[in-house]
């Protein structure tokens, strides 16, 4: 019974995603006839409104699908406890990223008639909708939770940062006080501040509780913290600063504390995830490089009828773009992750650099151009792919001594230094080709003003990517790595 319940649930997911692309299509295909329709006879229902219409329905539909998550999520909680946490997960991203309210916005841009913006709102839910099916339907739940687990840590461990600095500007303001005389009221003002601080180290150790026994450190220390802090409002309440300003020393000293062992808390998660994310890129690598193919495939088959303006041809071109689209959001979804477990310095920019072309490339397609150079263009992504993939896959061969690629001095990994090397390589050749693309651009005067200036600027801001994550990965490396001592 309940897996029946799952299988409806999923099912749903796919029908909500479903419904939205069809409404993003249709608000596309009749943004210009809307309004010619607005002045014909009132009798006639406006197209907007059988849109709108369809959207309220997506939006019913996602509200049911949350509820049928929370409840199926109890039910099965003790006989299927991984799917319940899928549920969970998935419940909480629905509603973390709005995705209700804002299929509510788009039905009001709808019936406001503000076609392009509500275009454009569905199209971002789309994208929201097929993670949020992925993740339902994803096989390895278990990653997904560390992962989501990694990304609370992160944003803990910054609001940690914050509040670690507000206390030290208590402190700061606190002992500037000790040398002033009738003061009460900018001793209050402290007290107030110092109130709020407390609230927040409450806060934060509620949420690191989750995280089980991993952070019962982290949460003593926070609770020590809050414990200090609340010693220093009732001193600055009785126009004590001196020893509030004690209690906030130690307040911060536990606060340091727990912001060390939130890192290593941190560290640990990514340790644990590095070869299954490793993998996952991996795999998202090849997917973009099969479908870059075959959208390249139907591009040659499609180019000379396009030079022939054939109206069916142009169409068919444009509507390649929905797939170089999906290709993107592979691509953005592999350098989150890269971003995420950073098991990479060189290839969270190296695949920024391949989107960039990507979207040049949808450009393109989006005004029907399927001409030698768009071809090449499509070609070219699909030999950068593989040059990254190629060294990811030479950075997960394991090292040993009988099987070479360790350091001797510091017993790493060197086929890991290796391949960030190569990716490095890559990204200073691409920029090169690019760089010579450009200059033959303006020899023939092929290009704008405008157009020059952004490409310009593009290509300075990936040199100095280049040239800053090559000192990073120099700072960080063994003097034995570099010598390639094994």
């Amino acid at each position: 019974m309940h897996k029946r319940q799952i299988v409806t649930v999923m099912g749903l997911a796919f029908f909500v995603a479903c419904s939205t692309l069809l409404l993003s299509a249709n608000a596309a295909d009749k943004t210009e006839t809307v309004s010619k329709e607005a002045d014909k006879s009132a009798e006639k229902i406006a197209p907007q409104k059988r849109i709108q219409f369809e959207q309220d329905k997506a939006k019913a539909h996602m509200q049911e699908l949350e509820e049928r998550m929370f409840r199926l999520s109890k039910l099965i909680q003790e006989s299927q406890p991984e799917d319940a946490a899928r549920l969970l997960l998935g419940l909480r991203k629905a509603r973390e990223q709005l995705i209700l309210d804002r299929m509510g916005e788009a039905s009001k841009m709808l019936d406001n008639l503000k076609l392009d913006q509500a275009n454009k709102e569905q199209k971002e839910i789309l994208v929201l909708l097929e993670e949020l099916k992925k993740l339902l339907l994803t096989a390895d739940i278990g990653l997904e939770l560390k992962l989501e687990q990694l990304r609370k840590l992160i944003n803990s461990r910054e609001t940690l940062n914050k509040l670690l600095k507000k206390e030290e500007l208590q402190l700061s303001n606190t002992l500037d006080q000790q040398k002033k005389q009738e003061n009460k009221k900018e001793l209050k003002a402290l007290e107030t501040s110092e109130q709020r601080n407390q609230k927040s180290a409450e806060n934060l150790e509620q949420q690191l509780r989750e995280f089980g026994a991993g952070s019962k450190g982290i949460c003593n220390s926070l609770a020590g913290a809050g414990k200090c802090m609340g010693g220093a409002c009732k001193s600055l309440g009785e126009s004590k600063p001196k020893p509030a300003s004690k209690d906030q020393k130690k307040a911060i000293e536990q606060l340091s504390k727990a912001q060390l062992e939130t890192k290593k808390l941190e560290d640990q998660l990514r340790s644990e995830v590095e070869a299954l994310v490793r993998q996952r890129v991996m795999d998202q690598l090849q997917d973009m490089i099969t479908q870059q193919k075959q959208i390249r495939d139907v591009t040659t088959k499609l180019q000379d009828r396009v030079a022939q303006k054939q109206k069916q041809a142009l169409v068919a071109v444009r509507r390649l773009s929905v797939s170089e689209e999906k290709i993107i959001g592979l691509c953005m979804e592999a350098i989150e992750l890269c971003e995420l477990t950073q098991f990479s310095l060189v290839l969270p920019i190296a695949l920024g650099a391949v989107q960039e072309q990507m979207e040049f490339v949808n450009e393109g397609l989006l005004h029907s151009k399927a001409d030698k150079e768009m071809i090449n263009d499509q070609k070219q992504i699909e030999a950068d792919l593989q040059a990254l993939l190629d060294a990811m896959i030479e950075a997960s061969r394991p090292s040993n001594k009988q099987g070479g690629g360790q350091c001797k001095g510091c017993k790493g990994n060197r086929n890991k230094l290796l391949a960030e090397v190569k990716m490095l390589r890559w990204m200073q050749y691409s920029v090169h080709q690019r760089t010579e693309r450009l200059d033959r651009e303006i020899d023939k005067k092929q290009i704008s003003e405008t157009a020059l200036q952004e490409r310009i600027n593009l290509l300075t801001t990936r040199q100095k990517e280049i040239d800053s994550i090559t000192g990073r990965l120099h700072s960080m490396t063994c003097p034995d790595c570099l010598t390639g001592g094994e």
